[in-house]
C-alpha cells in the first residue's frame, strides 16, 4: 500500500536493463562485468518503504539520468561517462555512439525520467507544501578506477547533501539514525551532493534533498548475491526514511 506523504525516492541506478536495439552498440566484451560494477544493486527493493519512488527503467549503461544533459555541464563526460556513457569504469571503450542516436538516447529515456521527476515534486508540493527526496543509491567497496575520490577508507554508509536543499537537522537526524545502528557514517564521501529537479534547484527551499549511499559489502557478495545482513539493512533503511518523514523539519 502506497504511503501518501511528502516523501519521493528516487532511484535511477537500480536497472540492469538493455535493450536489445542497444547492445549492438556496445564494443567491450566486459558488458556483464561493468553492469556487476556500475548497477546499484537491489536498491529498488532495499529502499521500497511504500513511500512514492521513482526508478530509472535501464541501465545506467544505455543511459544515466543523474549526469546533466549537456556534457559542457557534466565533469564526468570528460571520462566518457556523461549521460551517455562510452567509456567503461576502468577508461577502456563501451560503446560508439553517435551524437544523432545519443540525442535519441535522451529524448526517450533521459527527458521523460526528468519531466515525471519535476511532475511528482510538483504534487507533493501541491499536496503538503513539502517535498523530502530521497535519493538512493549504493557503491562498489573499492574506488573505481573513474571515480574521483580514491579514498580506500570507504563508510559503511555515505550521506550526500545540498547546501540549499539539505537542511542541517534533516542530515543530522539521518547520521545520527544510522551511528546508532552501529553503521560508520561520513558525508559527501565517497559521493556529495543529493539530486534536485532543475526547476527547483536553488530556488524551493520546500523541495528538500538528501543522498543515501549504502556500501554494496553491507548487503551483498562479490557475486551480487544478496548477503545474511540484506534483511537487517533494508530495515535499517526504513527505519531511517521513517524518522526522516516524522522529522521536525518536514512539518515546520
Amino acid at each position: 500500500m502506497q504511503k501518501n506523504n511528502p516523501i519521493l525516492i528516487n532511484v535511477p541506478h537500480a536497472s540492469t536493463f538493455i535493450p536489445d536495439e542497444e547492445r549492438g552498440l556496445f564494443v567491450t566484451p566486459f558488458v556483464a562485468r561493468e553492469l556487476a560494477v556500475m548497477t546499484d544493486h537491489y536498491c529498488d527493493d532495499l529502499y521500497a518503504t511504500g513511500d512514492t519512488m521513482l526508478r530509472f527503467p535501464v541501465s545506467r549503461l544505455v543511459c544515466d539520468a543523474e549526469r546533466f544533459r549537456d556534457d559542457a555541464s557534466e565533469i564526468m563526460s570528460e571520462v566518457g561517462m556523461g549521460a551517455i556513457y562510452t567509456r567503461c569504469s576502468d577508461g577502456s571503450p563501451l560503446k560508439t555512439v553517435t551524437e544523432a542516436h545519443k540525442e535519441e538516447l535522451l529524448r526517450q529515456y533521459y527527458d521523460p525520467y526528468h519531466a515525471r521527476f519535476e511532475f511528482l515534486v510538483s504534487e507533493k508540493l501541491r499536496e503538503f507544501d513539502r517535498c523530502l527526496i530521497i535519493d538512493g543509491h549504493s557503491f562498489y567497496p573499492t574506488p573505481l578506477p573513474y571515480e574521483l575520490n580514491q579514498n580506500l577508507d570507504r563508510p559503511d554508509i555515505c550521506l550526500g547533501t545540498d547546501p540549499f536543499h539539505t537542511p542541517s537537522e534533516l542530515a543530522e537526524v539521518a547520521y545520527e539514525y544510522f551511528v546508532g545502528c552501529g553503521y560508520s557514517v561520513v558525508f559527501n564521501e565517497p559521493f556529495a551532493g543529493s539530486i534536485v529537479p532543475l526547476k527547483y534547484y536553488e530556488r524551493d527551499k520546500r523541495v528538500m534533498s538528501i543522498m543515501i549511499e549504502l556500501n554494496r559489502r553491507l548487503y551483498m557478495d562479490a557475486d551480487c548475491r544478496k548477503s545474511e545482513e540484506y534483511e537487517r539493512v533494508k530495515r535499517d533503511v526504513a527505519g531511517v526514511i521513517a524518522r526522516l518523514e516524522n522529522s521536525a523539519i518536514i512539518h515546520c
